[in-house]
């Protein structure tokens, strides 16, 4: 059976996203998470355990707990010793060590042929694992199933062979859960510390797995402490009760000794009835006495009919007689009837008489001893089950504290979970390292969430610029194309111009005195005048409308770039400076501002806030329109992290399809003849973008417009 098991370990690498794998590099079992155990050494270490436990538990303790219990003679110890020199190889052999390795050699089998190189499913892998788990719990089992066929068995043949009383029969019980529970608990705890590295390899390769009849970690320590306390009893309870029969034993063959001594004197010198003085010498309530011929004739009436010293089956009765021809002796018989056996010669040569005696018509207090020591048993176990209840809360509550912290930051992610550190030992310790676990989580999770902003500004940001640039593709080929094209058109209508001047200059040229030359040129000046200066008017006009476009794009690309340096600023002193550049203008078109306080400590750059007020408050005044209800409101609120403004007209308004359009650059969407080249709200957008704000709309045609934006209170770079 050990002949297959020389393997040697490889280490795996894991796939993602499956479990198939092949072997890479050699590694001792145990030493990496990822290295395949061992198997011959996995299947060493259990042998180990369950021989050791097999030898110490069945040989060692089963033997002791018989020398301190049992009381019986030679023959019947020959015949215990030679059962347990069978019993324990062959049935603790069956239960503890071939019946789990035929459980165990699929998993042996896997680890074989993973070491040497074939691939890992998940299926086999979830199999190893279940097993190599359930493992310790078979053997345990199986430990008790042994333990209790063994002992049941083996004192049942000792006593039909050997006429082991049945007292000594019933005193077996105890060693069942004595050497059972012993024996089971070491083979489960030694098993599942030799699979322990079968169950790391596999739960890593596995990553989730399901439980396996599941059993608290409270169960454990509790069963342990009542297996223990138990085993102590089962021992400690026997072994007194034996202790005093042995004393009962030791002073009953003293008093029957002597008394039969002295009764033996009295029969030689009595001329009365002697037979009559035997009857009456019996020792307890069941005690006899009788004679016997150097034959063993019985010549005196017996209690039970008895004729001869043969039936009453003593065990070795002229060992005990012939011993150095002694006048008197005494032992104790333990074949079928437990009985001390007294004997004395008389004068009489032809005549001996033998005692028979029951320690049970003296152990009264023997037996009153085992009531109070069963109650005493049952006391001590609910103590142990009382102790050990709340010994075992003392461990489990802090463990499951951390449990349901750590499954409610599994579950839901709340990194709020803290668990107390209630003990100075390892759980505290570990609840400590639980708590800055959690710390750091909390830490890398801010940290996380700042970056997520930060690639969120950015990709907002990137999003604006990359309108931008979709504006500004649509600027240089449609509003810059079109000043280009007049100055093309223009430049074009100028080359006939052109010709027909050089062909008239070359004509006055040669012939400077031709008739009506003078009068022609004359009145082609006028003509040529006329066309160039409206042809340079336009290419004139053309490019300064480029020089504006140009400008703004300029102004606009030049947002959050200059020096101005962000810093804390009263809003209220800014809508000051702007209102009074507008103050004429306002004035004259009878508009009337409505003011509300606002946020006195903002950290911006100071001239671009004015400019996003000043270009939203210019485009109410100048999209005002006609209306009797003239106004524009400005007011502000602080939030959290953020300020708000808003700033409200009774303008004509903008349609709900056109309130991102009034953010995009040169465009122009109210009939309204008023300077300008639709760049302004572009500009506002951009710099408050740049603050890490934003703007909106809310407006309807012909219903005034509302503009909102914001800017946060962190200073931003």
């Amino acid at each position: 059976m050990m002949a297959d098991i020389t393997v040697e370990p490889v280490t795996t690498t894991l796939i993602p996203g499956d479990i198939s794998m092949r072997p890479q590099v050699r590694a001792t079992a145990g030493s990496n998470p990822l290295s395949i155990p061992a198997a011959g050494q996995i299947l060493f270490q259990m042998l180990r355990v369950w021989i050791v436990g097999l030898v110490v538990f069945g040989y060692v303790l089963g033997l002791t707990y018989g020398m301190l219990v049992w009381l019986m003679n030679g023959r019947q110890w020959f015949y215990t010793q030679v059962m347990y020199a069978i019993g324990v190889p062959v049935i603790g052999g069956l239960f503890v060590v071939y019946l789990p390795w035929l459980r165990y050699r699929p998993v042996h089998q896997a680890l074989r042929v993973w070491a040497g190189g074939e691939p890992i499913d998940r299926a086999r892998c979830t199999m190893v694992y279940e097993r190599a788990l359930r493992m310790p719990w078979w053997v345990a089992s199986g430990a008790v199933m042994a333990t209790l066929i063994g002992y049941c068995l083996g004192s049942g043949v000792v006593h039909v062979i050997a006429d082991k009383p049945m007292v000594e029969f019933l005193k077996t019980l105890p060693a069942i859960p004595f050497v059972g529970g012993l024996l089971g608990a070491f083979c489960y705890f030694g098993t599942t510390r030799a699979l322990h590295p079968v169950v790391t390899w596999c739960s890593v390769q596995l990553r989730h797995v399901r439980p396996v009849h599941p059993v608290p970690l409270g169960v454990k320590f509790f069963t342990t402490t009542c297996v223990l306390a138990v085993a102590a009893l089962s021992l400690l309870q026997p072994t007194a009760y034996t202790l005093g029969q042995i004393i009962t034993e030791q002073h009953l063959m003293k008093y029957s000794q002597l008394r039969l001594l002295v009764t033996a004197g009295r029969v030689g010198t009595l001329t009365e009835d002697w037979v009559t003085v035997l009857t009456q010498e019996g020792v307890g309530a069941h005690g006899y006495v009788f004679a016997i011929d150097p034959q063993g004739n019985i010549l005196t009436p017996h209690p039970r009919g008895y004729t001869h010293i043969a039936q009453e089956r003593f065990f070795e009765l002229n060992r005990y007689l012939n011993r150095a021809n002694s006048a008197s002796g005494a032992w104790v018989d333990r074949v079928g009837h437990h009985r001390v056996v007294a004997f004395a010669r008389t004068a009489d040569p032809n005549k001996m008489l033998v005692s028979v005696s029951f320690p049970i018509d003296h152990t009264i207090p023997l037996r009153h001893f085992a009531r109070l020591s069963w109650v005493v048993v049952f006391e001590v176990i609910f103590l142990v089950i009382l102790f050990g209840r709340y010994y075992t809360r003392g461990i489990t509550t802090p463990l499951a504290e951390l449990r349901q912290a750590a499954q409610r930051i599994a579950e839901y992610g709340d990194l709020s979970q803290f668990v107390p550190v209630s003990t100075n030992d390892e759980l505290g310790e570990l609840a400590r390292s639980f708590n800055r676990m959690v710390e750091e989580l909390q830490a890398s999770k801010a940290e996380l969430e700042e970056y997520t902003r930060r690639l969120e500004r950015s990709t907002q940001d990137l999003s604006a610029v990359n309108q931008e640039m979709e504006d500004l593709l649509r600027v240089v080929s449609h509003d810059l194309r079109a000043p280009l094209i007049n100055i093309q058109g223009f430049s074009k209508r100028l080359e006939p111009v052109m010709r027909e001047t050089v062909a008239i200059l070359e004509r006055v040229g040669a012939a400077p005195h031709e008739a009506g030359l003078q009068q022609q040129l004359a009145g082609y000046r006028e003509q040529v005048h006329g066309r160039f200066t409206e042809s340079l008017r336009f290419i004139s006009k053309s490019v300064e409308k480029m020089d504006t476009l140009l400008s703004s794009l300029l102004a606009v690309s030049r947002v959050g770039r200059k020096a101005d340096p962000v810093q804390i600023n009263d809003l209220n002193e800014i809508l000051d400076d702007v209102l009074a550049t507008f103050d004429h203008q306002l004035k004259e078109s009878a508009i009337q501002i409505l003011r509300h306080p606002l946020p006195r400590e903002v950290a911006c750059r100071r001239n671009e806030i004015n400019q996003v007020l000043s270009n939203i408050i210019s485009n109410a005044i100048n999209y005002m329109g006609a209306t009797d209800r003239r106004f524009i409101e400005v007011g502000g609120a602080e939030h959290a992290d953020y300020v708000e403004c808003f700033i409200r007209d009774t303008g004509v308004g903008i349609r709900p399809e056109d309130h991102e359009r009034v953010f995009q650059m040169f465009t122009r969407l109210q009939a309204v003849d008023v300077p300008g080249e639709g760049v302004g709200l572009a500009y506002v957008k951009k710099i408050l973008r740049s603050h890490g704000g934003r703007i909106w709309v809310e407006s309807k045609a012909g219903q005034g417009s509302l503009f909102v934006f914001t800017l946060p209170k962190s200073r931003q770079t």
